[in-house]
């Protein structure tokens, strides 16, 4: 609960700065689809396609100064990878599922009135993990619970308020504090937002 609060107040405080200064504000909830995956390399080796579907869901905040914008978010996001290795005749199943809460600042730049490119970093706080890796022992893998990363993306203003947005998110540190290991958050995002 205390890390939460520590990640809203300065999402709030931004926001309420936001509306009182800036030329245009608006804010809103926004929910989508993640593509995840980790990319590195395994305790033995890595299998490239070890994506899984996830989905995320917060909110958001933009403040627009007539081509260019700032669009604070926070938002809950399941990530991580799923992949079968075949060991002495068998099939072992690894399958990680990550929950992390994310804020990300995201850049903007309006090619249009309603299209915009965007960029910017992330912070990520982990709140939950449930992993399979049958070949291990389970507390072999130890966790980080911060993951720091950047994005890239596309967002379109639509009719009726909504925001359609493309992002692509590529972690810089890695998700496993293993010597072995130098497994990182690769997330490609679809998401949908209403904005008020």
């Amino acid at each position: 609960m205390k890390k939460l609060i520590k990640i809203m107040v300065p999402f709030c405080v931004i926001l309420f700065a936001g509306k009182a200064s800036s030329q245009e504000f608006t804010f809103g909830p926004k929910v989508g689809y993640n593509h995840a995956e980790l990319k590195g390399k395994n305790f033995r080796e890595f299998h490239d396609n070890n994506s899984k579907s996830g989905y995320h869901v917060g909110a958001f905040a933009e403040i627009r100064f007539n081509k260019f914008a700032i669009q604070p978010e926070v938002y809950y996001s399941s990530e991580g990878g799923k992949w079968n290795t075949t060991v002495n005749n068998g099939t072992v199943e690894h399958d990680f599922n990550l929950k992390y809460v994310n804020v990300p600042l995201m850049f903007k730049y309006y090619l249009t009135n309603g299209i915009a490119i965007e960029a910017g970093p992330q912070a990520g706080f982990l709140t939950e993990k449930n992993m399979k890796f049958a070949d291990l022992d389970p507390d072999s893998a130890k966790f980080n619970d911060f993951d720091f990363s950047v994005n890239v993306g596309l967002s379109i203003n639509l009719p009726l308020h909504l925001m359609l947005s493309a992002r692509y998110n590529a972690g810089l540190t890695n998700v496993v504090d293993h010597p072995d290991v130098d497994w990182k958050n690769r997330v490609m995002q679809l998401s949908l937002g209403y904005k008020f």
